[in-house]
């Protein structure tokens, strides 16, 4: 009987052997292009993503063939670019995205592949841009934006993802430029055009 049990389990032992192997992918060079286990035909665990130069691009996770779990992007010079956590194929949870030099350019949350909550976006001198907030992965409500001096540039609404209601306009000293109203996106109404001394005029779009 104990003879039957072994042989069985060997039997099945091979077979997963058999199912998981370690794949390597290259580029036309010979260089490594991917490389991490394959199982039953899917990608599985762990796999690592590289540039033609040799340096690492990615490190993403899989369950059963598709994204899951903690993904890293890196520039080439070997900053990371992004952070991402995935579910089951789908992005989720907190994202954190970094410009080369190492400071942040946006962050914020994802909800099965969409953008939901407050996203922060900043300049690569790590002042702040705008802070948006969304619904369904649409922009949704008021924003404001500065420029890499911490000025106020623009400020306005979204409504399902489009510019909806007043906007104004700034120049980078802050000074008032244009301002008008947007219907779903589109420009309406009488827009205005200031000079320097503040005085405004009629504007056509």
């Amino acid at each position: 009987m104990n003879h039957i049990l072994n042989y069985v389990f060997l039997i099945i032992f091979c077979q997963a052997a058999l199912a998981q192997e370690n794949k390597i992918d290259r580029y036309s060079s010979g260089k490594i292009r991917s490389e991490g286990m394959v199982m039953n035909n899917q990608k599985e665990g762990p796999w690592t993503y590289y540039y033609p130069s040799g340096k690492i691009m990615a490190r993403e996770n899989f369950k059963d063939g598709v994204l899951d779990g903690l993904i890293e992007y890196f520039f080439e010079s070997g900053v990371k670019q992004g952070i991402e956590h995935w579910r089951l194929g789908m992005l989720h949870d907190s994202s954190h995205y970094y410009f080369e030099n190492g400071a942040l350019d946006h962050k914020g949350i994802f909800v099965e592949s969409s953008y939901q909550g407050e996203w922060i976006y900043f300049h690569n001198n790590s002042k702040l841009k705008k802070i948006v907030h969304y619904q369904n992965g649409y922009p949704e409500g008021a924003v404001k934006v500065y420029n890499e001096e911490g000025v106020l540039i623009q400020e306005g609404s979204y409504h399902r993802g489009m510019e909806h209601g007043e906007w104004k306009f700034f120049d980078d000293d802050g000074k008032l430029t244009y301002s008008g109203n947007y219907d779903a996106g589109k420009q309406v109404g009488a827009w205005l055009k200031y000079d320097k001394k503040g005085k405004a005029k009629p504007w056509k779009y």
